[in-house]
């Protein structure tokens, strides 16, 4: 009977390991290319269009937190995963920009779909001091049409989504923080749904 060391038992297991994660990575960074190609035409809300609320659940917690947008303060959502590269650049960048108080004003939320132990594969996100939080339902992304990242939306005071796209770098991340900070057009703000200033009551008592 051929007996196998135990030592190459677990490097072959290390190993698969690894092959997960970068297949993984392979995978965030074709649906990236697909992106910026144009063939992933569904990525990102419409813009113009009235922001859905979102459900969350930050790491280590088991409290959802829902988010509704239109609440007075602009907002920021990047959805992004700690096993993406470009997700990484998305995310030292708006990191960056709040520690230099260039977003000040501006809530920004970092949604990832990977698990929340992946968190610490990257040193951008084990270190950011930003909120991170990963969807309580897959299908409460639907509006957004998450179907790569990263994925970056600006959403004004009044909750009209104001620009949505795969964007990275530092010029572009810093044109949607304007964009979403403008004064909302008052047709924008008709379109507001009469619900919305209750959502936003629900908000404000499940927010710490």
């Amino acid at each position: 009977m051929i007996r196998i060391p135990v030592y190459l038992f677990v490097a072959q297991w290390a190993l698969l390991a690894a092959l997960g994660v970068l297949v993984v990575i392979v995978y965030r960074q074709l649906g990236r290319l697909l992106a910026g190609r144009g063939e992933a035409t569904d990525l990102g809300p419409a813009v113009g269009s009235a922001a859905a609320a979102l459900t969350y659940l930050r790491p280590g917690e088991q409290k959802e937190r829902r988010l509704v947008p239109g609440d007075g303060q602009p907002l920021l959502v990047a959805f992004a995963d700690p096993t993406c590269p470009s997700c990484e650049e998305l995310v030292g960048t708006l990191g960056a920009m709040a520690a230099a108080g260039e977003t000040a004003g501006l809530r920004t939320l970092v949604l990832i779909s990977d698990p929340p132990s992946y968190l610490q594969i990257s040193d951008v996100f084990s270190a950011t001091e930003l909120e991170i939080g990963r969807p309580a339902r897959r299908d409460g992304l639907d509006p957004y049409r998450v179907s790569a990242t990263p994925l970056l939306v600006a959403i004004d005071a009044a909750g009209v989504v104001r620009a949505a796209g795969s964007v990275i770098s530092a010029a572009e991340v810093r044109a949607f923080a304007r964009s979403c900070m403008l004064p909302a057009p008052a047709a924008a703000l008709a379109t507001i749904p009469a619900s919305r200033s209750q959502d936003a009551t629900s908000r404000g008592e499940n927010a710490t």
